[in-house]
């Protein structure tokens, strides 16, 4: 405890002055001092008992003057105790307490309805879960998820390797394609004649078997039989013409042929599809032979009439060559489409090349063919595309029955 330096006297550090001797006291704090007013009667008021820090002197008839001590630096405050817990201990400790109980609302008959207390029970359990859910993106639509089993892996491997219904939009956009097509060319070529007749109704039941609502087998067998028979009735105009009458092994060969291809396209591990292809080939292969395919080369001559046939006939050797490749292991098609293709193609560039060097022959040589015949082979020639096409989805008709009928047994 401090002593004032004048008297000895102890003294609180807080006081400013020695109460013995009224010296001021060094290295206290600063202090204000409060005055009263005199106070004639010496009665205290209110606020003078409030105001006072020390209890007034008695009453006098003379004034008296306190002096009270206030510091002017606010008093430190104590610092919380240091209990060890760190901000993982608090959150943990918040998370594990329970959930706060709210109150329920109940009624002036001291009775609360069902769905009152459903409501205000819901309420907290949906907002505390949509907190503790992470945030989740919503810019994508909402798409329905058809009702179904899930779709597994080895039935995507499945549908890859044996397709329910390959080719079956192809088909039917090639067939209305080339028939409205046709349709033009025929009338065109023909004008008013019963066999130009005759090709347009050819096209126009093709065009409307591919477009009504039917199965995959009727309408692949459907097409098939109406491509066939637009191709015989062409073969019958290209025999009464005497045009090249092998062309039948060739229309034969390239249906069979093209089907053939493009179902080993479809089911690579078929083992009809390879018999079909060499059935094909061998008949492709006959018609080149038959119709002297391999002298053509020899006795070319300058005009085009002459080794624009002979490039079409070795091309076709050549496809029946690359068709081949179809005899590969089952993990690649080997191009069976792509050469399937080429051959229609090739097919419609053939006949086309047949019916220019007829209607514009050789110097010296009169045409041999007239309109209504062409209208026949161009209808011949769609129809020849279209059961090639739709030969192939027969085989998978029919493949996928035997299959089935196959399978049941060993199920058993």
């Amino acid at each position: 405890m401090p002593t004032c330096k004048s008297c000895n006297a102890k003294v609180v550090r807080t006081d400013a002055f020695c109460g013995t001797c009224g010296e001021p006291v060094p290295g206290a704090k600063p202090v204000v001092p409060i005055a009263r007013q005199p106070n004639p009667s010496g009665v205290q008021t209110a606020t003078d008992r409030v105001t006072g820090a020390f209890p007034p002197p008695t009453a006098t008839g003379t004034s008296a003057r306190a002096v009270a001590v206030v510091p002017l630096s606010e008093p430190e405050e104590p610092e919380p105790p240091d209990t060890g817990l760190s901000r993982t201990t608090i959150r943990e400790r918040e998370q594990s307490e329970p959930a706060p109980v709210l109150p329920l609302h109940r009624r002036k008959d001291g009775t609360a309805s069902q769905s009152e207390l459903v409501e205000a029970t819901a309420e907290p359990q949906a907002e505390e879960a949509r907190l503790s859910m992470p945030e989740r993106d919503t810019s994508l639509p909402n798409v329905p998820v058809p009702a179904g089993p899930p779709i597994l892996a080895s039935d995507l491997l499945r549908e890859q390797m044996r397709p329910s219904s390959p080719g079956e939009k192809t088909l039917r956009v090639v067939t209305v394609s080339l028939c409205a097509i046709g349709v033009v060319a025929a009338l065109l070529a023909g004008g008013a004649h019963p066999l130009t007749f005759v090709s347009a109704a050819l096209l126009v039941m093709m065009a409307t078997l591919a477009l009504t609502p039917s199965s995959y087998r009727a309408r692949a067998i459907s097409l098939a039989l109406a491509g066939a028979t637009a191709t015989s009735v062409a073969l019958w105009q290209q025999t009464v013409h005497g045009l090249e009458p092998e062309s039948i092994i060739l229309a034969g060969a390239t249906i069979l042929l093209s089907g053939s291809l493009l179902f080993r396209a479809y089911y690579r591990g078929a083992r009809f599809a390879r018999f079909a292809v060499a059935l094909g080939v061998v008949a492709l292969i006959a018609w080149f032979v038959v119709s002297g395919g391999h002298e053509s080369l020899v006795m070319l001559e300058g005009h085009w009439q002459s080794w624009a046939p002979a490039t079409t006939h070795m091309t076709f050797s050549l496809l029946a060559l690359l068709s081949l490749m179809a005899f590969m292991e089952s993990s690649t098609r080997g191009g069976s489409h792509v050469w399937a293709v080429a051959l229609l193609v090739l097919y419609a560039v053939h006949i086309s090349l047949m019916i220019a060097s007829e209607v514009w022959p050789v110097p010296g040589v009169q045409p041999t063919i007239q309109g209504p015949t062409i209208a026949t082979l161009l209808t011949g020639m769609v129809g020849t595309i279209v059961a090639g096409l739709a030969l192939a989805q027969v085989f998978v008709a029919i493949y996928q029955k035997t299959s089935r009928g196959f399978s049941r047994p060993g199920r058993e």
